[in-house]
């Protein structure tokens, strides 16, 4: 078979499937491949074409020489720049069908050089555009720019001088669709800050993405209009003296959000989203503060599928008993939230639940009352966890879970008779000093989940655990495993080797290996030896350790 005559579709599906690397040499091997690389958007996304303000004549020799057709270039502007590095952009334009840019410089380099390549920043899709200020320079007078086909941008300030600066480029954006704007200093504690980004968005009524430090007095005139087309709003960070604002005002505008995204939230923000915005599904918060009698009450109005909740910043729920029942939560991700005050307890009832993460929680007192549903689990298990009485009983549908647990798990082993269905399951070992021994769980595993396919035992922090052989054999129970993977186990009393013909993978990085007779490989046996992924140290039976 010719694989060059292969049609584009799917010669698109086979390249979609390697590594960057890979698609370079694959473009090398006849026109066809070449064409079909660099004309498909989602292969030629991951090439790029690098400008930079040196050796303009070199690059155009490499421009005028090719047969491809880059999609995606970068543009790196300084003081230098000069008319010839616009003329290279400019042929480039010509030749090439570019859809993505990424342009970086200071601003009035940027404006020189969307000013002499009109015709291709008109074109574009997507652009990248970071402004960057590092040296004086004169005021321009605000600068009007179109991009009449662009349908995302990126945009990223960064300021490392001391002085602030005031011009606005006004970008006529009548396509756009998803937006993000950041604002970053790398100034000392002494230099000013950024007031309000230097670009200011115009005719973007098809807008349905926005991500946004909101810091700044620019986003009041953004927000005062409706924006119906808006389904998803992220604001990463807002600083106190806008942490005030009309909230009430600002999502009266936008009744139609599905996605919203807080960095650190308040009992207002939330009551304001929940009046005016009865769509949201998907509500994540990153650092709160929240009583939970309003938190309770507004979250319930929601018909919500989807809610991250990740106290890492401050993750403060004033808790005083009052439940929270969302009955159409599909994927919960509740991560250290601390519950105040102390005598105070938090129940969730969720009986469509089907992907779960529980993280670093006060679980003595909170109180999850799950269904039956639950396909994935992620979860802490360092001690006796109150979730429920009947949470471990309600996971006879479960198929992956994962279980971060340390020596004190050890009452985990009589819930795994809950388990008949599981399919996957990852044990993921806390730091401990001198490690520990993990034999009754993991004979536990091997008689209560016959089911599974796929088993992963590792330490994070390289303090082995042990498992005894005659404890381990006991994997001959898993008729249906296929993949396994030991890290920093340490391995003891081996007499023999184990036959797992139906192994497909075996990783055993960083494992020792303990007999009483000399052995060179870890001790299973699989019908292909390519499957065993060793790096492990075998040694003599240590009578006194063991």
């Amino acid at each position: 078979m010719d694989w060059t005559l292969l049609p584009l579709d799917p010669l698109e599906t086979i390249f979609s499937q390697l590594e960057f690397k890979d698609h370079i040499a694959c473009s090398l091997v006849c026109r066809r491949w070449n064409e079909a690389i660099f004309t498909c958007p989602t292969l030629a996304r991951s090439i790029v074409f690098s400008i930079g303000p040196t050796c303009t004549s070199e690059l155009r020799s490499v421009v005028r020489a090719s047969n491809r057709n880059y999609r995606q270039i970068t543009i790196v502007l300084n003081r230098s720049s000069n008319a010839k590095l616009f003329e290279l952009i400019e042929e480039i334009a010509v030749r090439w069908n570019v859809k993505v840019v990424s342009l970086v410089g200071d601003p009035p380099t940027v404006l020189n050089c969307i000013r002499s390549n009109a015709d291709l920043f008109n074109s574009i899709t997507e652009l990248n555009l970071e402004f960057t200020m590092d040296y004086a320079w004169p005021v321009i007078p605000n600068q009007e720019i179109h991009f009449r086909n662009l349908k995302k941008m990126n945009y990223l300030q960064v300021y490392i001088g001391t002085s602030n600066i005031e011009m606005l480029f006004r970008l006529v954006v009548p396509n756009l669709e998803e937006v993000t704007i950041a604002l970053d200093s790398l100034a000392n504690e002494e230099a000013m800050y950024w007031a309000d980004p230097l670009i200011e968005l115009l005719g973007c009524d098809n807008l349905k993405s926005l991500e946004v430090d909101l810091n700044c007095t620019m986003w009041e005139n953004f927000f005062a209009i409706e924006r119906p087309t808006l389904e998803r709003l992220v604001i990463r960070r807002a600083s106190d003296e806008f942490q005030e604002r009309d909230w009430n005002l600002l999502f009266r505008n936008m009744p139609n959000l599905r996605h919203v995204e807080f960095v650190f939230s308040t009992d207002i923000m939330l009551t304001s989203l929940t009046r005016n915005c009865k769509k949201v599904d998907r509500l994540i918060l990153n650092g709160f503060c929240l009583h939970d009698g309003s938190f309770a009450n507004n979250m319930s109005q929601l018909s919500l599928k989807q809610v991250h909740m990740d106290g890492w910043l401050n993750g403060a729920l004033f808790s005083y008993n009052s439940p929270l029942d969302l009955i159409h939560l599909q994927t919960l991700t509740w991560k250290y939230v601390e519950l105040a005050p102390v005598q105070g307890s938090f129940t969730l009832v969720t009986p469509e639940l089907r992907r779960l993460t529980l993280r670093g929680c006060d679980y003595k007192r909170l109180f999850l009352d799950v269904g039956n549903c639950l396909e994935f689990i992620d979860m802490d298990y360092y001690e006796e966890q109150v979730l429920t009485p009947n949470f471990f009983v309600s996971l006879e549908n479960l198929q992956h879970l994962i279980l971060h647990i340390n020596s004190s798990s050890s009452k985990l082993v009589r819930n795994m008779c809950h388990l008949p269905n599981l399919k996957q399951l990852e044990l993921v070992c806390s730091t401990e000093r001198h490690g520990y021994d993990c034999n009754a769980l993991f004979s536990s595993v091997c008689a209560h989940c016959p089911e599974l396919e796929e088993l992963c035992i590792r330490n994070e922090h390289e303090n082995y655990l042990s498992i005894g052989y005659r404890y381990f054999v006991q994997i001959l129970k898993l008729f249906k495993l296929r993949i396994l993977t030991l890290q920093y186990v340490t391995l003891y009393n081996v007499l023999g080797e184990i036959p797992m013909e139906h192994l497909v993978r075996l990783n055993v990085w960083g494992c020792i290996v303990i007999a009483d007779s000399p052995i060179k490989k870890f001790p299973i046996g699989t019908h292909d030896s390519s499957v065993q992924a060793a790096d492990c140290s075998f040694t003599w039976q240590d009578k006194g350790k063991w």
